[in-house]
């Protein structure tokens, strides 16, 4: 890809896994314990939303294939194409999301699922992991660094198909939304356009489509939502909790059942594929 650079019209290459660096390096950081620590959380949202369906629905998976999960978190995906494939390797940074896995995928009678707690960036990086037909990385690549390193190993693994999804623009403009009402300066998260720049640089011609479905937020409690946004923003102090309790008293919406919902978050993600010639 390249750019103009507008005050002498030259021609400058555009490094887009710098670009995406540079991006993530501004942002606070997510560790193991963060998400140890949310994962109960995650188990009790499965089915809050539609996003797995319309996932699922575009995975190709046949009975022998065998499929590697990244970031597979508590199972979401994982459990459902444990279902239809021959053998599901899960792979998560954090100990407690596999643990639900491995609980719910007990529960459920299914025995061809082999967790593995590590980062994504060694296992792949150091070859640590055989191919498999089919290669899944559901929401887990938006905060890893020198993506395109990763994405070039993915496509190693990948006999057949490679399904990845990433944050689209409706998270960038919901994340800017809180940042402001909080008073903190803005960071914009890289979004999928620089993984697909990074592929197209990659000779890889994959697929793109945003998915669609029922994509809002719904909690049972204003503490429930504080909470969520507890976790997404990270180090919420006192003063800024106390403003985004004030904004979401006045901003959620109670629905049925006595659940609330808040119209503003409405998060979109792009789902990239493609199949491997």
């Amino acid at each position: 890809m390249i750019k103009i650079d507008p005050t002498n019209e030259k021609i400058v290459k555009c490094d887009w896994n710098e670009l995406w660096n540079d991006a993530l390096g501004k942002l606070p950081k997510k560790n193991s314990r963060s998400w140890d620590n949310v994962a109960p959380k995650f188990k009790k949202n499965k089915g809050k939303n539609d996003y797995s369906r319309r996932l699922l629905e575009k995975i190709k998976l046949e009975p022998e294939d065998t499929l590697l999960d990244i970031g597979c978190g508590s199972g979401n995906i994982t459990l459902p194409l444990a279902r239809k494939a021959k053998k599901v390797t899960a792979l998560d940074i954090s100990k407690k999301m596999l643990h639900l896995l491995e609980e719910d995928a007990s529960e459920n009678g299914l025995n061809n699922i082999t967790p593995l707690n590590r980062r994504l960036e060694d296992v792949l990086l150091n070859k640590d992991i055989e191919p498999h037909d089919v290669v899944v990385a559901s929401r887990s690549l938006n905060g890893v660094y020198n993506i395109k390193q990763i994405l070039e190993e993915i496509n190693v693994i990948a006999k057949k198909y490679v399904y990845i999804t990433l944050w689209g623009a409706n998270n960038v403009k919901f994340q800017n939304e809180i940042s402001k009402i909080i008073g903190r300066e803005f960071h914009q998260h890289p979004t999928y356009i620089y993984a697909y720049n990074m592929l197209y640089e990659l000779g890889i011609y994959a697929n793109i489509e945003i998915l669609k479905y029922d994509n809002s937020s719904y909690y049972s409690s204003i503490d429930e939502a504080i909470e969520t946004f507890r976790w997404k923003m990270v180090n919420l102090n006192q003063m800024e909790e106390d403003i985004l309790r004030e904004y979401l008293a006045e901003k959620m919406v109670k629905i049925h059942d006595s659940k609330f919902k808040f119209p503003h978050n409405k998060p979109d993600w792009a789902l990239i594929w493609w199949k491997k010639e």
